[in-house]
């Protein structure tokens, strides 16, 4: 499936500004549309003393101040986001939400996406308690974190796909498909091949032949975690590789009624450092 419909959650940030530049760089390599998602602000948690606000006239002039912020961080926030989308060859639409409703407001406008992009540190544009961890079981839809500290200007060029065999990493081929067919090279890391008998026996090789029937560009690496933890091997080759893109299918597995993610999949999110797109 191509990519046509992709939403970025912007904020009115130095991160929030890169974020949808690498949104709009995005969109206009796949000839998708763009949606701009904001979430507006409440002006009434801004004030404590507010709650002590008595009369007519105070809580009247009280009631526009805060109408007044709400309107003025909106008005800021598509003033931004257009600025950056106009500059490229993009169609593009920006979206307020109020943020008493956003989460699951949020949750809906990205079920009808093909991809969504936030950032990091959390929230990364996204509602106050959300997490892309959180949105990712919702709603299904892969998500792809943006460090805010990210620099570079090429958008998925050089992919590292994680492989372990799984269920959920056969999912991320599928949602990362359309941005493997188009980087430049894509690399797929097996990590301790030997312990995981669902790799074959030549791990890492049959995934590789199966890309590249679809155009990809790839190429198999084995490394040995020799006891550090695997999130950190990830890291490690993405730095000598020169990644700018970490593709991983998220495991999770349920604990009575909630649903949490494996090891390596928290590791990797408690600290990004180059932008990663997770599948469900």
């Amino acid at each position: 499936m191509a990519l046509k419909s992709l939403i970025v959650f912007v904020d009115p940030s130095p991160g929030g500004a890169a974020r949808t530049r690498y949104a709009v760089r995005l969109a206009a390599e796949h000839d998708a549309h763009l949606i701009g998602v904001f979430i507006a602000p409440t002006g009434w948690r801004r004030n404590p003393a507010d709650g002590f606000v008595a009369g007519a006239v105070a809580v009247r002039e009280m009631v526009e101040r805060h109408s007044l912020f709400e309107r003025e961080a909106a008005a800021g926030a598509i003033k931004n986001f257009e600025a950056l989308a106009g500059r490229e060859r993009v169609t593009f639409e920006f979206r307020s939400i109020e943020a008493n409703n956003s989460n699951e407001l949020a949750r809906l406008h990205s079920l009808h996406s093909d991809l969504v992009i936030v950032g990091y540190p959390s929230p990364g544009g996204l509602p106050a308690q959300g997490t892309p961890a959180a949105m990712l079981l919702a709603t299904g839809v892969p998500f792809l974190i943006v460090p805010d500290s990210w620099g570079r200007d090429g958008v998925a060029n050089r992919i590292l796909f994680a492989w372990n065999a799984s269920r959920e990493a056969r999912r991320a081929i599928s949602d990362a498909l359309p941005l493997m067919t188009t980087a430049q090279a894509v690399t797929v890391l097996v990590i301790d091949p030997t312990k995981n008998a669902s790799h074959g026996e030549q791990p890492g090789a049959d995934v590789a032949h199966y890309l590249c029937r679809h155009g990809v560009i790839a190429t198999v690496e084995q490394r040995q975690s020799e006891g550090k933890a695997i999130a950190d091997v990830i890291r490690e080759f993405a730095t000598y590789d020169g990644s700018d893109l970490i593709v991983l299918g998220a495991y999770s597995h349920a604990r009575t009624r909630e649903f949490i993610f494996g090891g390596v999949t928290r590791s990797l999110l408690r600290n990004i450092t180059v932008p990663t797109l997770i599948a469900h």
